[in-house]
């Protein structure tokens, strides 16, 4: 089903205008999806965002600073995050021993297995299964692309 027909608007002033709906619908439809499968784990997105940033920090982790950085949603708390996340025994922190300003954060083994079974399970990756390979390339091209021009 098309754009205009899943929002029932019968045309748009440009095909930019189309694109921008576009994006922001299907953005929203991807987000709620996300959320439901996060929320059967008892974490929110934000949340999960912070483990995967974690989990792919690798043995040295990473600083909260550096988590703020990398996140997908700049406006999220990461501080906090990591707290809670520590509170849920998903991430551990610990002092760097050469300048004990600084706090690294880890996975735990319960964060571990968390982030290892929705990978294993791919159940993220599989909202996107109906795309071609080739046509997935081409979209993240795309998107790219637009997002240099913002």
């Amino acid at each position: 089903m098309n754009l205009e027909q899943e929002i029932k608007q019968k045309a748009f002033r440009s095909e930019q205008s189309k694109l921008i709906v576009n994006l922001i619908y299907t953005y929203n439809q991807l987000k709620s999806r996300i959320a439901t499968v996060l929320k059967n784990e008892g974490i929110t997105m934000q949340q999960y965002n912070v483990l995967r940033i974690v989990n792919g920090s690798g043995e040295e982790g990473i600083t909260t600073s550096e988590i703020r950085e990398r996140m997908l949603d700049k406006m999220s708390d990461a501080s906090r995050m990591v707290d809670r996340l520590e509170a849920m025994q998903l991430v551990v922190k610990r002092r760097d021993r050469d300048d004990r300003r600084v706090i690294h954060v880890f996975l735990t083994e319960k964060g571990q297995r968390l982030v290892f079974r929705l990978m294993e399970q791919e159940t993220i990756d599989q909202l996107a299964n109906g795309v071609k390979e080739e046509s997935a390339q081409q979209l993240n091209k795309l998107l790219d692309a637009f997002r240099a021009s913002l």
